[in-house]
């Protein structure tokens, strides 16, 4: 038990250090921006801004967890998170930041939902996580469903790069 709260808390501090980071950033385009509250987050939102709108921070991700670090070419897009409802791809946020090496590709997350409806035959699952691209995918023990994208995809949507 020791080893998964280790692994959880590991996962949970690279979480609030990449928070940071982007809360840090966004704050030099609207100082009144916040942090979202436990509600909101339940909606996925990370930040709300009066003036920008509202965003859901995606941090770097491994594609198996055999992988030793993060990479920038694929993303994980989830349409189902762990307990079966709803996941990010659906939620309030108005747009999804996600982390890269030196910057955040910001993109509207209706587009993002528009494009991975397109790409991903969720319907044809596999068993790997390694075959998710393009693919449904579910993990042992939850009830999630989630794809890989390439990061180029999102890349030819129209979105803002903000530098780390």
């Amino acid at each position: 038990m020791a080893y998964l709260s280790k692994k959880y808390k590991e996962s949970w501090d690279r979480g609030q250090n990449l928070e940071n980071s982007f809360f840090q950033i966004i704050k030099k385009f609207d100082k009144h921006c916040r942090r979202a509250n436990r509600e909101e987050q339940f909606r996925h939102i990370d930040f709300i801004s009066n003036t920008l709108g509202t965003f859901d921070v995606k941090a770097r991700k491994r594609i198996n967890r055999s992988d030793n670090s993060e990479q920038d070419e694929l993303v994980w897009i989830e349409f189902k998170n762990v307990s079966g409802n709803k996941g990010w791809l659906y939620g309030q946020a108005d747009y999804i930041a996600f982390e890269r090496e030196k910057d955040f590709l910001i993109i509207k997350r209706t587009y993002i939902q528009g494009l991975a409806e397109t790409l991903c035959e969720t319907n044809n699952l596999v068993t790997k996580a390694s075959d998710a691209l393009y693919k449904g995918y579910t993990r042992e023990g939850r009830k999630d469903l989630i794809s890989i994208i390439q990061m180029g995809d999102l890349e030819c949507l129209p979105h803002e790069i903000w530098t780390k």
